[in-house]
């Protein structure tokens, strides 16, 4: 028998990964119904991208009124029979307005809009609507204008796309009676009404205080300001409302509808006072409104609505079945109706009913669980700027409501004086809440087992808030990542409000304004009280009177797709690519080079590249470029390129985390035997090289390495053969290890012409070639790099054919 060695070239192996990207749908105010203001799914954005370099305004659209509601988002929408990230926009014209979130401007981006009616008329040059909101500034309405419309932010149900919204509808000259509320469902795809869509807000509660009759309160749309935002929870959705500037009479309502047929849910009403009388309560009787600075109620996840009130009459005090809820905190639940399980009435209640100091002027959170002594909590702050924190279990100790006592209140925890007033619902992430109340800084406050901690609050002292503060939201991956994104109202009415982003682990850090280059980032329209920022998939969304904004990367970063790539040794290409993330911009393009610092010789391991890749407009494609590969023989450790991208287009490209890869080129396994056992020798051909032999033992290197034999050692060549019955059983040792090399066992009957009986490769095993040989491999034996097992072929002999017949074994790297 004889051996035969020769050496083949094999295939390449490359690949390349694509960073995971969690699209996330703003379907609801502040995220989620427990608003806590955080989008955790955020992979684009982070802290070395948010900044003036690099992140800015993207495009500003008109729009036909003020945007009071906050932004909502839908990723992967089709529309139209095309797929769009979109953004809905609501405006106090009673339009809805849905925009492709990255388009480049309105020609392109506006997908449908939709108006709901004639909004009303309040104050417009020298006009002056007197037939709601009168109470101040001259009977004159100041609050929104020039009119009101959509003011309380939609609500979307993602599974039926379906956006519900409240619309205000009046027309000057047709009297008092002939002002609406009508709640509207629209197909989210074409901006359609549903079939059942719309129906007029009405409804009655059982009651005997001001403006009852006949022993009912009913709902009086001119009197009643839709300012909360939507809920959707439990098939219900639930519109809330306020007063026009405490225009009396007034109530806090809310009114819960079917959400698949809009019919009224006649015990889903509920009135918060509904028995306070002019007699007992003097003119400012009623009240309790439901605004919360536009934020909305909170719902867990045994749809326990939760609300914080305005100022209104209190007759709920311990033990006396009254149901004014004036300045309180309320749990109502839903279960076979709407009815108040719990509440609490902070001591200051008449103190804050008398001077117009809402407690209800901010929003309120729901805490995750909590490890210490209340589980279950909720926080939320007034005008008082006296934060509370409530056990939602059980609001009080012993269910002592309201305590008369002052400076004395049995809830989980009060914080005195820590912020300002606060309009503005905070934001809960990662154990911190975050407040940018009026009059006050950002300010981060941690919560350890329930409770504030009031010595570790951390101060952005850059900026003052002024009135009426800011509601912040929160962007991140998972904890990673995180800033605080907040507007800042201008001090002067008409002037645009600015964006600003600051490290949510360090609040005093501004990561971005959007003054710093006013000429490309300044919003545009005047600042609208309460607006609040939506973010998602790299995207902040900002509205102002008369216009809209989409703020992000401006012409995208650019980053490898994988920090690590890979690739054998055999003379072939990697393929390396290239991801262009966030905005999209604008025509943009990244250079791309192998730079020094890799183990790998360059013109003997691979060929040094560089070039530049290009995109469109709007094109967020992977990009690819590829390095030719060579194989240079040598035995050494698996050798790397470094790699770089570097001069991004234009001021607002920017590099993304992922700038520089490693590139490992996988030498094949025998080039770690070789390192193993000849060590500074290996790449010696007259001892390491294939055919040598520094034993003079019959056995090379190459057929060494084939047995998992050690080549500084003296060997007895295995491969043995013998007689068995009409057949002929050939043995030899097969290293598990080399899967580098073919086996190949061949049959001769004139040692002329040979034929393949058996192939083994390492990714398919043994194959047969030809019928009548079988093979079988016994269990493994030793360890790397001696780890073989023995291969036995039982060939059927051809005595008919010739007396005759020689085996071989061919090995090929």
């Amino acid at each position: 028998m004889r051996f035969l060695f020769a050496i083949l070239s094999g295939c390449c192996l490359s690949f390349a990964l694509l960073p995971a990207s969690a699209q996330v749908d703003v379907w609801t105010y502040h995220y989620d119904n427990a608003r806590d203001g955080a989008n955790t799914n955020e992979s684009i954005l982070n802290l070395t991208n948010v900044s003036s370099a690099t992140f800015g305004k993207l495009f500003t659209v008109p729009v036909d009124g003020s945007v009071y509601a906050a932004p909502l988002y839908m990723p992967n929408l089709t529309v139209g029979g095309q797929t769009h990230n979109v953004v809905f926009i609501a405006t106090e014209n009673n339009t809805v307005y849905a925009y492709d979130a990255n388009s480049a401007g309105a020609s392109g981006g506006l997908l449908w809009k939709t108006n709901l009616g004639p909004a009303a008329v309040t104050t417009t040059g020298t006009f002056t609507n007197k037939n709601f909101g009168t109470r101040y500034n001259g009977n004159a309405y100041t609050d929104i204008m020039p009119q009101v419309g959509i003011t309380g932010t939609p609500v979307i149900d993602t599974s039926s796309g379906t956006l519900y919204v409240d619309a205000f509808t009046g027309v000057v000259g047709g009297g008092k009676t002939n002002y609406f509320h009508t709640l509207h469902a629209l197909d989210i795809t074409t901006g359609q009404e549903q079939p059942y869509s719309p129906v007029v807000i009405s409804a009655k509660v059982t009651g005997t205080g001001v403006d009852s009759s006949g022993g009912f309160v009913t709902f009086n749309a001119i009197q009643q300001n839709e300012r909360p935002a939507l809920t959707l929870a439990g098939g219900i959705v639930y519109v809330s409302f306020a007063g026009y500037a405490d225009t009396d009479p007034y109530h806090g309502w809310i009114i819960g509808y079917n959400e698949t047929n809009l019919a009224l849910l006649t015990n889903y009403v509920f009135n918060t006072c509904p028995n306070a009388s002019v007699a007992v309560f003097g003119t400012d009787a009623g009240e309790g409104g439901i605004w919360m600075s536009g934020g909305g109620l909170g719902v867990d996840s045994q749809t326990n609505l939760y609300l914080e009130l305005a100022n209104g009459s209190f007759s709920a005090t311990n033990g006396s079945s009254g149901v004014d809820y004036g300045d309180c905190f309320l749990k109502i639940s839903t279960t076979n109706g709407l009815k108040v399980v719990d509440y609490f009435a902070p001591w200051q209640q008449l103190t804050w009913q008398n001077n117009d100091t809402d407690l209800g002027s901010g929003g309120l959170v729901l805490l995750p669980d909590q490890a210490g002594k209340y589980a279950h909590e909720l926080l939320g702050s007034g005008k008082a700027g006296e934060i509370f924190v409530i056990n939602r279990d059980q609001f009080t100790t012993n269910n002592a409501h309201f305590n008369a006592t002052p400076h004395d209140d049995y809830v989980a925890q009060t914080n005195i004086s820590q912020i300002g007033a606060s309009f503005d619902t905070p934001v809960c992430f990662n154990g911190r809440i975050y407040y940018a109340a009026s009059g006050d800084y950002l300010k981060a406050i941690q919560v350890t087992n329930g409770s504030l901690n009031d010595k570790t609050i951390v101060t952005n002292k850059n900026r003052t808030y002024s009135f009426p503060g800011s509601t912040p939201i929160v962007s991140a991956n998972g904890t990673n990542s995180a800033i605080v994104w907040t507007l800042q109202v201008a001090s002067a009415l008409g002037n645009p409000a600015t964006l600003i982003a600051c490290n949510a682990t360090n609040v005093a850090t501004d990561l971005y304004t959007s003054v710093t280059i006013p000429n490309r980032d300044q919003l545009v329209g005047g600042s609208v009280k309460f607006a609040a920022p939506t973010e998602a998939d790299g995207q902040v969304f900002v509205g102002s009177s008369n216009s809209f904004s989409v703020f992000g990367l401006l012409a995208g970063t650019y980053s490898f797709s994988s920090p690590a790539y890979s690739i054998l040794e055999n003379n072939t290409n990697a393929t390396i690519t290239v991801n262009r993330i966030g905005g999209t911009n604008g025509a943009a393009q990244v250079s791309y080079a192998t730079v020094a610092g890799g183990t790998a010789g360059s013109g003997t391991s691979y060929t040094s590249v560089s070039g530049v890749l290009n995109w469109t407009s709007g094109d967020s494609a992977p990009k690819t470029f590829t390095i030719p590969i060579m194989s240079d023989g040598l035995a050494e450790p698996n050798p790397t390129i470094n790699l770089a991208l570097s001069n991004p287009t234009n001021l607002a490209s920017a590099l993304g985390l992922q700038s520089t890869a490693v590139l490992t080129i996988i030498k094949p396994p025998i080039s770690s035997w070789k390192l193993n056992y000849f060590g500074a020798n290996a790449n010696n051909p007259a001892i390491a090289g294939d055919s040598a032999d520094p034993e003079n033992d019959g056995i090379v290197n190459l057929l060494a390495y084939a047995y998992a034999f050690n080549p500084l050692t003296v060997n007895t060549n295995p491969f043995s053969g013998e007689l068995a019955g009409q057949g002929f059983q050939l043995q030899f040792l097969r290293n598990t290890t080399a899967s580098d090399l073919t086996y190949i066992v061949q049959s001769s009957f004139d040692l002329y012409d040979w034929s393949n009986l058996l192939t083994f490769t390492a990714p398919g095993g043994w194959i047969t070639n030809m019928p009548g040989s079988v093979v079988s491999e016994s269990p493994t034996n030793g360890t790397p790099p001696n780890q073989n097992v023995t291969v036995t072929v039982t060939v059927s002999t051809n005595t008919a054919a010739t007396t005759n017949q020689y085996l071989r074994l061919e090995v090929q790297p």
